[in-house]
């Protein structure tokens, strides 16, 4: 421990984290959250600059037509009927784009040096997994969740 009086984030933060980067696609996004069972991951540029995360919420509005997706859309569908090979043509026509697009940029972050405890309110609340970043550059450097942090407890039994 560092010479601070609390646990820092950096303690039990995973490192490094699962990321994805601004070019990677749609597709490679959807494997990824699969393959990890992860409901968001983080997205940094080709610099390992943290710039945002793609959600499977986000993910899902792509499934959706234009016309529910819109700010105005509709709001009754139950005169819709879908199919999931409506569906799976909507994802192909997506597929192969970067998700840069579809991140979304307002992503809480803490620091390494951030009090656990902050991070744990904002799991508390909020939050699933929360990107750690370098104060000095904003570097993805880990990430925590109710996970990461459980793990670390069993650990130190």
């Amino acid at each position: 421990m560092t010479t601070t009086d609390y646990v820092q984030c950096s303690a039990i933060m995973h490192s490094p984290p699962t990321r994805l980067y601004l070019d990677s696609t749609v597709h490679e996004a959807i494997e990824l959250l699969i393959e990890h069972h992860m409901y968001n991951v983080p997205v940094v540029d080709s610099k390992d600059i943290f710039v945002g995360e793609i959600s499977v919420r986000r993910l899902t509005g792509l499934l959706l037509p234009v016309s529910l997706r819109m700010e105005q859309g509709l709001k009754n569908t139950s005169f819709m009927r879908e199919t999931l090979g409506d569906i799976r043509q909507r994802l192909g026509a997506v597929s192969d784009n970067p998700i840069g697009p579809y991140i979304a940029t307002d992503i809480t972050v803490v620091y390494p040096d951030s009090p656990l405890i902050d991070a744990l309110m904002l799991l508390y609340h909020k939050y699933i997994r929360i990107p750690v970043v370098s104060r000095a550059d904003r570097r993805l450097v880990g990430a925590i969740s109710l996970i990461t942090l459980l793990r670390s407890l069993e650990e130190t039994d």
